[in-house]
């Protein structure tokens, strides 16, 4: 017998031997279904009581209703009180002063024009509220600014700039260092370099740093002719 045949064999065999089991089940299922049913259908019937509750509706009056029932009030009725009739004011005579004579010479003089008071004059200034001012002749040819400059703003300006930068260190009160710088129209400044030495190098260090941090400075003034301008500075302690 082939091997393919063999196989066949076995399956048939084993399909024979399970026939029984499932017969078997299928009359123990028919058997359980037909019990039930049979014992449904002479069991007592019992019904269900549910249990009774009686229920009242009591209509309740609305407030609204209640209130309009209620009988009103009558309001009392105001009483005219008679009221006294006004008096007419007395007749006061309007009394108008009569001008004294000052008023009168007053108003009779013309009015004069109010001639404007003159004002004062601009000094130029010297100086910044720290210790830098603008040098007088320390040196020769070294004066602060030249003498077509008359443009006061901006020198007072040029040194609150400086002044803000300019830290000081601990030296003895007095000492003094000339520095002279050229401020180009754009406002950069050029040439710095000292020009009269404290004798104290720290002091002079202190001085050229703070024009350093002060490049570049406002642009010229318009109205200003030459294309820089040179300035001789004086810090001082």
């Amino acid at each position: 017998m082939d091997p393919v045949s063999h196989v066949l064999e076995e399956r048939r065999r084993l399909e024979r031997s399970y026939l029984p089991y499932v017969v078997l089940a299928l009359f123990l299922h028919g058997a359980v279904v037909i019990g039930v049913a049979v014992a449904a259908r002479f069991s007592p019937h019992r019904p269900i009581h549910l249990p009774s509750v009686s229920v009242r509706l009591v209509r309740m009056p609305s407030p609204g209703r209640k209130a309009s029932r209620a009988p009103r009030a009558a309001a009392p009725r105001p009483t005219a009180v008679p009221q006294p009739k006004p008096s007419p004011p007395p007749k006061v005579e309007e009394h108008r002063p009569q001008p004294s004579r000052r008023q009168a010479s007053a108003e009779a003089m013309p009015a004069r024009r109010a001639t404007p008071a003159p004002t004062p004059a601009v000094e130029e200034p010297s100086g910044g509220g720290r210790g830098l001012s603008l040098a007088q002749g320390a040196s020769e040819g070294s004066i602060g600014i030249p003498s077509d400059f008359h443009f006061t703003y901006y020198v007072q300006r040029m040194l609150a700039l400086i002044e803000a930068r300019w830290y000081k260190p601990p030296v003895p009160a007095g000492t003094t260092a000339l520095v002279r710088f050229s401020i180009l129209r754009g406002g950069r400044v050029v040439d710095i370099a000292i020009e009269d030495s404290s004798g104290i190098p720290s002091f002079d260090r202190a001085a050229l740093r703070a024009m350093y941090a002060a490049n570049p400075l406002p642009p010229l003034p318009p109205a200003y002719g030459p294309s820089s301008l040179t300035v001789h500075l004086a810090f001082t302690e």
